[in-house]
């Protein structure tokens, strides 16, 4: 394969920062004021469920919602 099949080669701008780790990527930028969200799944492989009590969740500080199905 040549290097024409393959392309020009490109300028990596941030390369060096990635390599040597000083590079920040999107998952280490914070955002004031940002929500996160939780999925909470069942450890019960099979049941019915009858109810679904969120008040002692919602009460808690800085909760801003519960979601359910």
């Amino acid at each position: 394969m040549s290097a024409a099949t393959i392309g020009p080669a490109r300028n990596r701008v941030d390369g060096r920062l990635k390599v040597t780790g000083a590079a920040k990527y999107a998952v280490e930028f914070t955002s004031p004021k940002c929500a996160y969200g939780w999925t909470v799944e069942s450890n019960i492989a099979k049941g019915k469920i009858t109810a679904i009590d969120t008040k002692a969740t919602q009460a808690v500080p800085g909760v801003l919602a519960v979601l359910t199905h």
